[in-house]
């Protein structure tokens, strides 16, 4: 460590700093922000003396990024996101700076664990807009949603049957038991639906994820090899 207080070291440390442009290589800030600059080495070299490197072997970093690097606190960037889960209400709280949240990001980075934040950090660490992406498809999706279940497309036909035509496929919620079930090209789904909005919420998400598409192809497939 008595090399890091050698003369030697400050002027070196000062000429990677000038060549840097006096500013963090990883977030840009500078002094005049408040930032202690370091030089950091991207590798070391037995037996050399910290100010014996080329320059271009060292790079300035500001004291947060420089312990971020060195494993001491999470990185700042480099950090992807890989899921997400929808918590229900204010019961998680972020790995990283530790507010409450609702919406839970799994983000990795290949050099410390995973950690599971809220949709500001998500954005900041992976340098992205992915979280903010992310949830407003989720709200755009809950309000094609609200509209669905409410239309007044949907028609009364026989007695305790309802149905709708959305993106071309024709369904039908049926009233069954007590409870309800949804029927599409004449065969009735197993699953059984407490209230008709129940019924109505899942008749949307079959419709907008494709299984119901997918079912009425391979129905249509098996159609055609029989003949």
């Amino acid at each position: 460590m008595d090399g890091y207080r050698s003369v030697a070291w400050h002027q070196f440390r000062e000429e990677v700093i000038r060549l840097d442009g006096y500013a963090c290589g990883q977030c840009g800030r500078r002094r005049s922000h408040g930032a202690r600059l370091h030089v950091h080495h991207k590798r070391y070299i037995a037996g050399r003396k910290p100010w014996e490197y080329p320059h271009d072997m060292c790079e300035t970093l500001c004291s947060g990024c420089h312990a971020a690097e060195h494993g001491i606190i999470p990185p700042k960037f480099g950090w992807t996101c890989v899921g997400y889960d929808d918590l229900g209400d204010l019961s998680g709280e972020c790995d990283y700076c530790g507010t409450a949240i609702r919406h839970s990001f799994l983000v990795e980075h290949v050099s410390w664990t995973a950690m599971e934040v809220g949709e500001v950090c998500c954005d900041n660490l992976t340098s992205t807009q992915a979280a903010t992406d992310h949830l407003d498809s989720v709200r755009r999706y809950l309000d094609r949603r609200k509209r669905f279940v409410s239309s007044p497309r949907w028609a009364e036909g026989l007695p305790g049957v309802q149905s709708v035509k959305q993106r071309g496929i024709a369904v039908e919620l049926v009233r069954y038991e007590g409870a309800y079930r949804i029927r599409v090209h004449g065969q009735l789904g197993k699953k059984v639906y407490p209230t008709a909005l129940d019924g109505k919420v899942a008749a949307f998400d079959l419709i907008e994820s494709g299984a119901i598409s997918k079912w009425l192809n391979r129905k249509i497939d098996s159609s055609r090899r029989r003949k």
